[in-house]
């Protein structure tokens, strides 16, 4: 499994927004520190945003903040937010395999627990 720079860099991101405690930060300003492509990061707090993780206020002096502190927050739900599933595959979690036999389908359900809890046990405020 190998995550994608959405999760690199929307946890780097997002950080900001827990260091600025209750000030909207612009992405702008994040894009600038983080050296992110403004647009690319449009896109990933958008879905940050429908996850319900980060709100924004609008205007000149708008910017985003956390809907809730970063201690209720965990790096699995910011790395699902941006990239799906972290399952390695679909199986794992739908309990549909593509051969019931399957002798590897124990393997892949250990590992994604794993990884699971491990990000689950990470908290925002601890990045």
């Amino acid at each position: 499994m190998k995550f994608s720079t959405k999760a690199e860099y929307g946890l780097r991101a997002i950080v900001h927004l827990d260091k600025a405690g209750k000030k909207s930060v612009s992405l702008a300003w994040i894009a600038d520190k983080e050296k992110i492509s403004l647009s690319y990061l449009e896109r990933l707090f958008a879905s940050l945003k429908k996850a319900g993780l980060v709100k924004a206020d609008k205007g000149v002096k708008g910017g985003y903040y956390l809907t809730k502190p970063a201690s209720k927050i965990n790096s699995l739900q910011v790395i699902e937010a941006l990239e799906g599933s972290v399952a390695p595959y679909e199986c794992v979690t739908s309990g549909a395999c593509c051969d019931c036999k399957c002798k590897v389908l124990p393997i892949w359900t250990k590992l994604y627990k794993q990884i699971t809890k491990t990000l689950k046990n990470i908290k925002l405020s601890e990045l």
